[in-house]
């Protein structure tokens, strides 16, 4: 074992190094994420008309459903699906 040398550097090695992280956390800003939305994305949040009134379309057929007056017209369901299957 060697025994020359002996100096502070060599009893806590480690405070050097402890040292330097205490110098980088205290250099470091905190930072913050910001967001951005463009004027098109926000044009986008808004429901156009038609979805409007989609949504009042589907809420009196489900109220029609709910009381029991829906009706479906068998002869025109059956149309639409055979034109639907013949593209």
């Amino acid at each position: 074992m060697k025994i020359t040398n002996i100096g502070v550097n060599q009893v806590n090695p480690y405070k050097r190094n402890q040292q330097q992280a205490e110098k980088a956390q205290q250099t470091t800003k905190p930072t913050t994420d910001q967001l951005e939305i463009s004027s098109a994305a926000k044009s986008l949040q808004t429901k156009s008309p038609v979805e409007v009134e989609q949504a009042e379309r589907v809420a009196n057929i489900k109220a029609a459903i709910d009381a029991g007056t829906y009706k479906v017209d068998a002869k025109k369901l059956a149309s639409n699906i055979l034109d639907y299957y013949r593209l």
